[in-house]
C-alpha cells in the first residue's frame, strides 16, 4: 500500500444510535436538548425529553474527555433515558503494540481501569485480527453525591492490515440488566468496522 493513501474508519449505525459531537467544542447541554427532541419527536412528554437530554449531555461530556475519533450514544430505553455508549479510538501502532499478545497492554495503558472482573479473548474480525476484553468496573457517578455504580465494558482492539495504527472499539453501560443484548450489539458493531480509502476529488 502507498504511504500517502488516506483511510477513514466506518461503523454501522443501528437504530437507537445518536452520534455525539465529540471534538467539536460543542455546548453539550444545548446539543442534547435538540438531539433528544429530534430522537423522541415533537409529541414526546416533556419529562422524557428532559431526562434523555440530561443523559445525552452527560455521556457526551464524558466521551469527549477520552478524545475518541467518533462516539455514539445508544438509546436502550428512551422512556427511562437508559443509554449505552460506543466509541472508536485510533492509536499509533508504534511502541511494539502491533501484535495481538500486546494489545491488552495497550488497552491498560490508554484506557486505565481497575476491573472487578476481566476476561480477554482473541478475535478475528473482518477488519483484522485482535482481542476482545470484557470488564466489570466499579465507578463513581453523580455530581453532588458520589456513589459507586457497576459499569460493564467490552473493548475490541484490532490490527487492520492496511495501516500501522490500531483501531479500538469500546462499548460501555451501567444498566446491567441489558448486558446480554448489548454484548450482542457490540459484537455486531465490531464486525461492521471497516477502513475505506478516501478518494481525492
Amino acid at each position: 500500500m502507498s504511504d500517502d493513501v488516506m483511510w477513514q474508519c466506518l461503523i454501522s449505525e443501528p437504530d437507537g444510535s445518536i452520534r455525539l459531537p465529540v471534538g467539536e467544542s460543542a455546548e453539550f447541554g444545548e446539543w442534547a436538548k435538540r438531539a433528544a427532541r429530534e430522537y423522541l419527536g415533537t409529541d414526546a412528554p416533556r419529562n422524557e425529553v428532559r431526562e434523555l437530554a440530561s443523559a445525552l449531555a452527560r455521556v457526551a461530556a464524558t466521551a469527549d474527555l477520552g478524545d475518541p475519533t467518533f462516539a455514539y450514544a445508544y438509546v436502550v430505553d428512551a422512556a427511562k433515558a437508559v443509554t449505552a455508549v460506543y466509541e472508536v479510538h485510533d492509536y499509533d501502532g508504534e511502541d511494539g503494540y502491533r501484535s495481538t499478545d500486546r494489545l491488552p497492554d495497550l488497552l491498560e495503558a490508554v484506557l486505565p481501569t481497575s476491573p472487578e472482573r476481566r476476561s480477554v479473548t482473541e478475535v478475528n474480525l473482518p477488519v483484522g485480527p485482535g482481542v476482545r476484553v470484557q470488564e466489570l468496573l466499579s465507578v463513581e457517578t453523580g455530581s453532588l453525591f458520589k456513589k459507586k455504580t457497576m459499569m460493564e465494558t467490552v473493548t475490541y482492539a484490532v490490527l487492520p492490515p492496511q495501516v500501522e495504527n490500531i483501531l479500538v472499539l469500546r462499548m460501555s453501560w451501567t444498566n446491567l440488566v441489558f448486558s446480554e443484548a448489548l454484548l450482542e450489539l457490540a459484537q455486531t458493531l465490531a464486525e461492521s468496522l471497516e477502513l475505506t480509502e478516501i478518494k481525492e476529488g
